[in-house]
């Protein structure tokens, strides 16, 4: 199995780049695996999906206005073998920081 490393920094409002990445994902036969957010600075979220649906997952980010940068080299594409992928997004914005109430735990 294979790893891929992807980086998107946007202006886009935070709710709709996050739609735009799942669909990319699904688009891609792929499935999310885990998210991460950090309030609503970025977000990190892991995924599986063919190696041979690599180049469409960019197209897909791609045709929906976003820049994708690969972090380092990808898997084989001509492979059939599942790649695990994450892609960190960082969001470019003047908005305060998301305040949520975390329930008391012990």
């Amino acid at each position: 199995m294979g790893f891929a490393r992807f980086s998107i920094f946007t202006s886009m409002e935070r709710n709709a780049a996050i739609i735009k990445v799942r669909d990319a994902i699904q688009d891609a036969n792929g499935w999310v695996v885990e998210q991460t957010f950090f309030s609503n600075i970025a977000s990190t979220i892991n995924f599986e999906l063919p190696a041979t649906s690599l180049n469409t997952f960019q197209d897909q980010l791609r045709a929906g206005g976003l820049t994708v940068y690969v972090d380092g080299d990808l898997p084989d594409t001509g492979t059939s073998k599942d790649v695990r992928a994450t892609i960190s997004l960082t969001f470019s914005h003047d908005e305060p920081d998301l305040k949520r109430q975390v329930p008391p735990f012990g």
